[in-house]
């Protein structure tokens, strides 16, 4: 019997223990809910043979967020994910996922990401936003350079944000070992996760999150230990919302990045700094004027009549009495 055999069997003998079977009906509360879950999430780890070779606990844990996130786990949906990570089972949310949750918040009335061809990026406004013209099918052909992620709330905020394809390979560099895995996600669908990471650091940055968003960013890339605690297995510096940049305008001009030499010289991502290195101003460098310089008149220099001033009628000519 080979280790992979002895890991497949060992996942489908714990998805049917008493012990998993109590978990999974007291997270989920319903039976058939339950009996759907288990299904889906056996079909998943039946069609992926590294992930047989993971930790049953791991891969139970991320498809159990992924279900009470109501993130659909059939990769073909691209919605959320359960991908492996040397015995580990990470949880990964795809940027449709993200789509879903914003709508979900009823906060958001609008999002979408997009891809942005050569001649549609137009430069920078005089607030130093990104300027992207989307001209229907014309630059069909051109080569993608970007990526622009964009949102508006039910109050009217708008914010959209734009990412080279520079950028992102940087950041994809950066926050997953597995970025040049010929099996891994970026490599098979690196359109899907750029706008992922492109929606995902907007949505952090500036949206109003719902609960369910908040801990669908900071799971993402997570295996989930027992205690429900995270543990960025393949993410080398944590969850990379948590050490992005505070929400403010970024230049994507700054200094070349050396470790996208190759994409430089091919003409992607020239001069371009990964957007989390990018200097930004700590808050306490705002100047803000003291509250004790606001100058207020105090109360006692407010004329206001004496209560004895005021003409009040005398009780004999309110009218005759009654009886």
């Amino acid at each position: 019997m080979t280790g992979a055999t002895e890991k497949r069997k060992l996942f489908s003998v714990a998805i049917k223990s008493d012990a998993y079977q109590k978990l999974i009906n007291s997270t989920l509360g319903d039976k058939a809910v339950a009996q759907k879950f288990v299904a889906e999430i056996s079909s998943v780890v039946s069609q992926n043979p590294a992930l047989q070779k993971c930790e049953p606990g791991s891969i139970l844990s991320a498809g159990l967020l992924a279900q009470t996130l109501r993130l659909p786990l059939a990769s073909s949906l691209g919605f959320a994910y359960i991908v492996p990570y040397k015995d580990k089972a990470q949880f990964q949310v795809g940027y449709k996922g993200f789509v879903q949750l914003a709508m979900r918040s009823e906060k958001i009335v609008a999002i979408d990401v997009k891809e942005v061809h050569e001649g549609e990026y137009k430069g920078m406004d005089e607030d130093g936003e990104d300027i992207v013209e989307f001209a229907g099918h014309k630059y069909d052909d051109k080569p993608v350079v970007g990526y622009r992620a964009y949102f508006k709330t039910t109050n009217g905020f708008k914010k959209s944000l734009y990412r080279t394809v520079g950028q992102i390979k940087a950041h994809g560099r950066r926050y997953s070992r597995t970025f040049g895995n010929p099996d891994g996600l970026w490599a098979k669908n690196f359109d899907m996760m750029a706008k992922k990471t492109v929606l995902k650091e907007m949505l952090s940055k500036w949206a109003p999150l719902s609960v369910e968003m908040e801990t669908a960013v900071k799971a993402d890339q997570a295996a989930i230990r027992n205690d429900g605690s995270y543990d960025y297995v393949d993410n080398p510096e944590g969850n990379e919302a948590d050490v992005s940049p505070t929400r403010t305008t970024v230049v994507n001009t700054i200094a070349p990045d050396p470790e996208a030499k190759a994409e430089s010289e091919a003409g992607e991502g020239k001069g371009e700094l990964p957007f989390e290195d990018v200097p930004v101003a700590p808050f306490e460098d705002v100047p803000v004027a003291p509250f004790e310089d606001v100058p207020v008149a105090p109360f006692e220099d407010v004329p206001v009549a004496p209560f004895e001033d005021v003409p009040v009628a005398p009780p004999e000519d309110a009218g005759p009495k009654a009886g």
